[in-house]
């Protein structure tokens, strides 16, 4: 039997004006947080030209 997938997209947005240790912390706090839930990281797509944004792609098994 295959596993089934639930998926899980989070954008992480820094504040206005952070710097880059701010931006890490955010999206370290960010994984913690999905991580304790039993989300898993799969994929990370940062678009600084298009978005300050930060997605974050997480799955776990259904």
């Amino acid at each position: 039997m295959k596993t089934k997938w639930s998926y899980r997209l989070e954008r992480v947005k820094p504040a206005t004006f952070a710097n880059a240790e701010a931006r890490a912390e955010q999206i370290n706090d960010a994984l913690n947080r999905r991580g304790l839930e039993g989300w898993e990281l799969v994929d990370v797509i940062y678009a600084p030209m298009t978005s300050a944004e930060t997605h974050l792609y997480f799955k776990r098994p259904i």
